[in-house]
Order: structure tokens, then C-alpha cells, then sequence
């Protein structure tokens, strides 16, 4: 018998698992997917095993915080109607971009559903994803403020995980792609034009190498621990 998630998933063409990461578009499921192609082909580890999936809130204007908000909200009362009939337990984190939009629809998300906590099923992206040693919530929430202490208050995207030889070699040759750029503390954040958000996503399926996408493999592997699953043996 197939349960309400997977009808539902099977309709938006998602492949989900028992573990699922719900992010705002398509290029963050492509360089999370390349990320873990070029590992996998490395070292023979597969990041996206026991049950693990990544997929998007939609499509364009579908997807975005908005399409995280909602669809994580549907996912999660399906997967707990489906938990009650003894259906396959399924569990659905959402991760938000940490600019402006993101840490508002994820605060937004929690004050509309008690049960959706910070850092447990939400989370933001930093350049230094913590380990959570078992622990979720707000100790987790502390030690990734404490850990990215010296740039805080700058946005992060998951472009922002590529290394800056390769972002270098893009922005020479896609002058106009680069609408602006902030540093702190060695970190830097990069404000592309949509266009040139596309040209990049290309370009890095073109040229990375698996030690362009050590950080983004490493985004997996915090993932992985988040949602409980093995991660210690898979990590560069």
C-alpha cells in the first residue's frame, strides 16, 4: 500500500527516502548531486544511502522560501498520517539560504507550527555547519552562531561553499554575472544575477573537480548527522 507521501511525491517527481532534505530550488539539489557523484566516485562512499534524499520546494517561482515553508508544512502531516496507519516512517528537514528571506521563513515556520523547532527541523546555512554529536536544538543553534562568531552577519548560500580559485576562473570569464560581493573574516559572499546563477551552475558541472566540492560534500555529511544517519566514515 502506498501512503500519502509517496502519492504525493510521486506527482511532483520527487524520489524521496526515510531521511529528506527539503531545499529552495534546483541548483541546490544539482551541486548537492554533483557533490556527491564526484565523492562517490573517489572514495566509493555514496552520501545519499540509507534512505537519504535531497529534493526541491518547485520549481522557479514554485520553490524559493516559500515552497519550503509550504511544502515542508505537507510533507510533514503526511508523513505523520502515514505513521499512524504503521506506513514507512519518513522524516523532512528544511534548509533555508541564511540571508535576509531565509531567517525570516524560518523563523516564520516555527511560530507557525510549535512543533518545527530550530536547528531539530529547520536550519540555515554556514560556512561552518557544527557537528551535532547527537544533540539538536538550541545547543546545536549555539555552536553554529559560536563556531561562525567571526563572520556574523554575513548571507550564505550554497554558491558561497565553492572555492574562490574556481569562482575566480568563472567571474573572468563571465564579467557581467557578479552583481556584488562581502568578505568577513575570510569568508565571501556573492550576489549573482540570475542569469549568471545559471551560467555558474554550468560552469561547475563543466570544470569542478571532487576538490572543488569538499565543502559542499561536507554539507552532506552535516546533513547526514542532523538527520541521524552515518556520516563519520564518509567525511574528507
Amino acid at each position: 500500500m502506498i501512503g500519502l507521501v509517496e502519492t504525493y511525491a510521486n506527482g511532483k517527481g520527487w524520489d524521496v527516502g526515510t531521511a529528506n532534505v527539503l531545499v529552495e530550488g534546483t541548483s541546490d539539489v544539482r551541486y548537492l548531486r554533483l557533490a556527491r557523484d564526484l565523492w562517490q566516485r573517489k572514495s566509493n562512499y555514496d552520501l545519499f544511502d540509507s534512505g537519504f534524499a535531497v529534493f526541491e520546494a518547485g520549481l522557479k517561482d514554485d520553490g524559493g522560501v516559500q515552497g519550503v515553508v509550504r511544502e515542508l508544512q505537507t510533507l510533514r502531516q503526511m508523513a505523520s498520517q502515514d505513521a499512524a496507519n504503521l506506513m514507512t516512517e519518513r522524516r523532512f528537514v528544511g534548509v533555508f539560504d541564511n540571508d535576509d528571506a531565509g531567517r525570516r521563513h524560518a523563523r516564520m515556520l516555527c511560530d507557525m507550527d510549535f512543533r518545527v523547532k530550530h536547528y531539530r527541523d529547520v536550519f540555515l546555512l554556514h560556512p561552518i555547519m557544527p557537528k551535532s554529536n547527537g544533540v539538536l536544538g538550541p545547543e546545536l543553534q549555539r555552536r553554529a552562531e559560536v563556531q561562525n562568531r567571526s563572520c556574523a552577519g554575513l548571507d550564505w548560500e550554497i554558491e558561497d561553499f565553492l572555492p574562490e580559485d574556481l569562482i575566480r576562473e568563472f567571474c573572468n570569464a563571465n564579467p557581467d554575472a557578479l552583481i556584488s560581493q562581502n568578505e568577513k573574516a575570510g569568508r565571501v559572499h556573492r550576489e549573482f544575477t540570475r542569469k549568471g546563477k545559471g551560467q555558474l551552475q554550468r560552469f561547475v558541472v563543466s570544470e569542478a573537480l571532487v576538490e572543488d566540492m569538499i565543502e559542499i560534500i561536507r554539507l552532506i555529511c552535516a546533513l547526514r548527522d542532523y538527520l541521524g544517519l552515518e556520516y563519520q566514515a564518509m567525511c574528507p
